[in-house]
């Protein structure tokens, strides 16, 4: 398989084409495969590098944050990635303002992208890749809500009233999947007091116990943990008296 930039790019335009797609909008894929092609300085296509690329949200003509040139970049690269990881093209890859809220900070839409190339880097698969990004944006986008333009204005309470935040869509049992999404990109960006922080939230993989259990079994349990005695501690007498025949 063709891995270079311009090889990619004239797989995508033919399908492009192929799935009728107006010409503006091939035009517009054309002009940031040039802008990529350009970039890579005849690299072969990779991941990480598109990640790079994509980070390059400043617009040349005004020095400043463009929404579009982040908007093609990363559409082009959603386009790109899929390639090389399936061997095909998927044009549904990425809709406009799909993989969740985003952060509009440039230093933010810059950790982002940086976080990306990392995860590409270490060679993560694409659905780990996307729910480790989706909750570091979504943090990202709840510090910005908060009048936080970088990380350095963070601080750990930030993290808990995150989590907290949560609760409105997730139920309480789920959180564990969010903090474990969430803990590497905090390690990531080297803020020890953020990771304590979510270590301090202690929530733990939630286990529902099945409602089989009688009197006078039930009441022994709950004696037992108000107690503070461990299963493995407990006195096999006891377990032999409420044994069930």
């Amino acid at each position: 398989m063709d891995t270079t930039v311009s090889g990619i790019g004239a797989v995508v335009v033919a399908e492009l084409r192929a799935a009728g797609y107006m010409e503006s909008t091939v035009g517009q894929y054309a002009k940031t495969i040039k802008a990529l092609t350009e970039f890579s300085s005849g690299r072969e296509y990779s991941t990480s590098l598109g990640a790079e690329f994509a980070s390059m949200t400043t617009s040349v003509r005004t020095g400043r944050f463009s929404r579009q040139r982040r908007f093609d970049y990363r559409r082009l690269v959603a386009v790109f990635d899929s390639y090389v990881q399936t061997g095909r093209v998927d044009l549904a890859v990425r809709g406009r303002g799909g993989g969740g809220p985003r952060p509009e900070g440039s230093d933010f839409v810059a950790l982002d992208a940086a976080w990306e190339a990392e995860m590409g880097r270490r060679g993560l698969a694409p659905a780990t890749r996307e729910a480790y990004g989706r909750v570091a944006r979504s943090y990202l986008v709840f510090l910005e809500g908060r009048g936080i333009a970088v990380l350095d204005g963070a601080v750990g309470a930030s993290v808990l009233a995150f989590l907290e935040s949560l609760l409105d869509r997730w139920a309480k049992s789920s959180l564990f999947w969010v903090v474990s999404n969430f803990r590497p990109f905090l390690k990531f960006t080297c803020r020890t007091d953020l990771v304590n922080a979510l270590n301090l939230a202690g929530i733990k993989r939630f286990h529902a116990i099945v409602p089989v259990l009688e009197e006078p079994m039930r009441s022994w349990l709950f004696a037992l943990v108000r107690r503070g005695w461990s299963a493995r501690g407990t006195p096999r007498s006891l377990c032999s008296h409420y044994r069930r025949d």
